[in-house]
């Protein structure tokens, strides 16, 4: 027995980093959460209703009873983040931010040990990141849990035996767990043969005991010196290849690839848009739209859920158009009879008895339709979700696009919040949806997401090849 667990599990919380944990009256943040959660999330009407009101109250009543006892700010993050995952909405999130509070769990195993190691399974190994600042050794404990240990880091903050993720095996992967990153929401991984992305922030490539495929290497290297990805390829002399793995702060980037690679996206009969692991951030995608577009694209007209605190964010927001004129040059996007509609919705607002408000959402127009690309297809999977799933649901009204791949992870049924709820305690970040999408009521997506035009039910490696064929047979 003692050869078979020839290593130490330390887990380690240094006294410095406990002496600047901060002091936290968790019940008053708890109550703080629940009062505004009740009053102003969208999504509270339709999920805690006669079927389920009991077990809501009965959860309140225990977090009360345990953040009563507690004062300390990592804990409390903990009691409240139960609260939130009830809801079960991905754009619904607590976040615990404290750089000096970070769980640092060591595991002494070095290279060497993986390197006499036979894995049991594909995904055990060592794995480095696209620049080989980091060395990892990823290996299976107890629990069904394969932990990715530090062997090698240029950052001196990141010390040997460090754990720096762990993965649990999911319907989509794998359930992440990131060091230092304390968050309600899941967050997902996925091995691809010689390579594990971290849903769509980071990208690792196998070195042992399997080394990766030149095409893997590849991509690797894309998400060098921070390019997150983005790729560009001619695939044959009709078809070109666009890669976007992230819109997370990331529209400069794409923008340059886009316009880079303009002539050549225009000189192509297909083109290929490929978002696989997405999950969202920013609205990138518009940099796509001339490749696509080929009519006016009527975005979604979200719901308010009305409260005294959503009138005046959603007022605050339309406070630019209500008090300064709208440049000229702007008219193009927004029409003199959309803003006059906003002008009203902002003196209805404090006023309005209904539930729900909508909000007109914003039509793209189109100046020309491009007569090449003629096809376009759009590749998404399980881990796109968020502005990535918006994309996809707004390509629904392109002619020349069609969706392939596999539904997507779920997260467009309440929008993502554009601003935090304060909350007493200042390392407690709570982002909570205070509108719904106009299909919620009706055609709900968060379980199951959105539906591809095409389902691909073949290995991930094989679905470019078969678009291309697809395409050109349509």
């Amino acid at each position: 027995m003692k050869k078979l667990f020839a290593f130490l599990i330390t887990l380690v919380f240094p006294y410095l980093l406990l002496a600047r944990q901060q002091s936290c009256n968790c019940l008053e943040n708890l109550n703080e959460a629940i009062t505004k959660t009740e009053a102003n999330y969208a999504g509270f009407p339709t999920k805690v209703t006669t079927t389920t009101k009991a077990a809501y109250e009965t959860l309140i009543n225990n977090l009360r009873t345990k953040a009563g006892k507690e004062n300390n700010e990592k804990n409390c993050f903990n009691i409240v983040k139960d609260y939130i995952r009830f809801f079960k909405d991905k754009h619904f999130s607590l976040t615990y931010l404290n750089k000096d509070d970070s769980d640092n769990e060591i595991v002494n195993l070095d290279e060497s040990y993986f390197k006499i190691q036979k894995p049991s399974k594909d995904i055990e190994g060592i794995w480095t990141n696209p620049d080989s600042s980091i060395t990892l050794g990823i290996k299976k404990f107890p629990g069904n849990e394969y932990k990715a240990i530090i062997l090698k880091a240029k950052d001196e903050k990141l010390q040997k035996g460090l754990v720096y993720f762990s993965l649990k095996p999911h319907k989509k992967g794998y359930l992440l767990k990131q060091y230092n990153v304390f968050n309600s929401i899941d967050f997902y991984a996925k091995q691809r043969g010689g390579l594990l992305q971290l849903w769509n922030f980071a990208l690792f490539g196998r070195t042992f005991p399997r080394e990766m495929t030149s095409e893997e290497k590849r991509e690797l290297n894309t998400w060098k010196n921070n390019n997150n990805g983005l790729d560009f390829k001619q695939l044959d002399k009709e078809t070109s290849y666009i890669k976007i793995p992230t819109f997370f702060n990331n529209d400069n980037k794409i923008e340059k690839l886009v316009a880079t690679n303009d002539k050549a996206i225009r000189n192509s009969k297909y083109l290929i848009i490929d978002l696989r692991g997405n999950g969202g951030g920013n609205s990138g995608w518009s940099f796509l739209l001339p490749y696509v577009i080929t009519n006016p694209i009527k975005q979604d007209n979200p719901l308010l859920r009305i409260s005294k605190d959503n009138v005046q964010l959603k007022r605050s927001e339309l406070e630019a158009f209500v008090k300064n004129p709208m440049p000229e040059e702007a008219k193009k996007y927004f029409p003199d009879e959309y803003v006059a509609r906003l002008k009203k919705i902002y003196d209805e607002l404090p006023t309005t008895k209904d539930t729900f408000y909508e909000i007109p959402g914003l039509t793209i127009p189109v100046d020309s339709v491009l007569s090449s690309p003629t096809k376009v297809a759009l590749i998404t999977d399980d881990l796109c979700g968020s502005s990535t799933e918006y994309f996809f649901q707004l390509m629904k009204q392109s002619k020349k696009t069609t969706r392939y791949g596999t539904n997507s992870v779920g997260m467009m049924d309440y929008e993502g919040p554009t601003s935090t709820t304060p909350l007493p305690c200042k390392g407690l970040i709570l982002m909570m949806p205070v509108s719904k999408s106009s299909w919620t009521d009706k055609n709900p997506i968060d379980e199951n997401g959105f539906t591809p035009d095409v389902k691909l039910n073949m290995q991930g490696n094989q679905w470019v090849e078969y678009i291309i064929k697809d395409l050109k047979r349509l």
